[in-house]
């Protein structure tokens, strides 16, 4: 009988080298977006459920969403939110459609202020996920003799963006803000390799990826009159070390992002909010690409318990093909206070489509957030 008993390392470098390769060839089965395959991951939202249900445009001006710092000083007493997201969504490549879905706390912040003029936070938020499945076909040539096999590799996890963050007012009209973001986290690999000769042995390579970096971000506010507030930030990431057993398999450079806001509320009953966003992925992989990305929103009602709506779109960093895959999205929510304002309870619900080389997605993603002030 003819045995084939390759070591389960190699069978793994083999698998993954296979699917960076070979993708989308074969079939693909996964929680989180599959144009993050190729890449680092797919781009958490550091959006609170109030915030991506105008599409992300309120994300600057919101405290309670982890995208910018300065924002904080909108915090009058001590305070959380967490966010929960449900997806469900069909991807399609070349004409095969498979439905996945998958649940995510994608973000928690915690602060309160210290002092009459300093605000302080901290939290996290999903920086990138990395959890999904996929399988590829094909043959190969054992003591000359082509068999067929079947490669797969599942990875479950995601990179998390640690905060803590500082806000305070230089007067009444300008705040600025920082912080110091600690990435962590880590991914359970298995790399499994079949034959469909049964006279040869299927082998598994199971093991675990961490993830470590770090990073900085500084932003601020400008009030331009009682219905006009303006809002900047930029951020700068190290390297994305991943390492298997405390020692380093890869190093990733990490992109610098930049960003601007306006939001113009006119009344107590009205706000209307537009962002963008601009992020430089090229040097983080060799299929990286440089992105642009906006959203526009607006709330009606009282502020942080009106009726959302918004709408987004740009591209994402990592696809096939020299053209960077794009994503559209439109959003609606509604929030509701209680205890006399002391806790807030959102919903909202997105609809994004994402189009590629060769791969469509189309998500619906249904979001619930608890905001606390005791």
């Amino acid at each position: 009988m003819r045995v084939g008993q390759p070591d389960g390392r190699t069978a793994a470098a083999i698998v993954i080298l296979a699917v960076v390769l070979v993708w989308p060839a074969g079939r693909l089965a996964a929680q989180d977006s599959q144009f993050g395959i190729r890449g680092l991951g797919t781009p958490g939202k550091q959006e609170s459920v109030r915030a991506r249900s105008t599409g992300g445009a309120f994300a600057p001006f919101d405290a309670f969403s982890p995208l910018m710092d300065a924002s904080l000083v909108d915090v009058r007493r001590v305070g959380g939110s967490v966010t929960g997201a449900l997806s469900r969504r069909t991807v399609d490549i070349g004409g095969t459609q498979t439905p996945l879905r998958g649940t995510r706390f994608p973000a928690l912040v915690i602060g309160g202020p210290i002092g009459r003029r300093l605000v302080i936070a901290g939290g996290f938020s999903t920086y990138l996920d990395r959890t999904f499945g996929i399988s590829t076909s094909d043959t190969i040539v054992v003591r000359n003799d082509t068999v067929p096999i079947t490669d797969a590799v599942t990875s479950d996890g995601a990179v998390a963006d640690l905060r803590l963050a500082a806000a305070g007012r230089v007067n009444r009209w300008f705040a600025v803000g920082g912080g110091l973001h600690l990435l962590t986290g880590s991914t359970r690999v298995e790399a499994t390799r079949t034959f469909g000769d049964t006279a040869y042995r299927n082998t598994t390579a199971r093991d675990q990826v961490s993830y470590e970096g770090a990073g900085a971000s500084v932003s601020a506010l400008l009030d331009l009159g009682a219905s006009l507030r303006v809002a900047g930030w930029f951020r700068a990431d190290s390297k994305l070390r991943a390492q298997i057993r405390g020692k380093t398999a890869a190093e990733n450079d990490l992109p610098n992002s930049y960003g601007a806001g306006i939001l113009w509320r006119p009344g107590s009953q009205f706000a209307l909010a537009g962002t963008a966003t601009w992020r430089d992925w090229t040097a983080s992989a060799p299929n990286g690409h440089n992105t642009f990305n906006w959203s526009l929103g607006t709330e009606l009602g009282s502020p942080g318990s009106g009726f959302r709506l918004g709408a987004r779109g740009g591209q994402m960093p990592f696809g096939a093909g020299s053209e960077a895959p794009t994503e559209v999205g439109l959003s609606a929510g509604i929030g509701k206070q209680f205890s006399a304002g002391r806790g807030r309870i959102d919903f909202g619900v997105e609809r994004l489509e994402r189009k590629g080389l060769g791969l469509s997605e189309q998500v619906w993603t249904f979001l619930l957030g608890l905001t606390v002030r005791p």
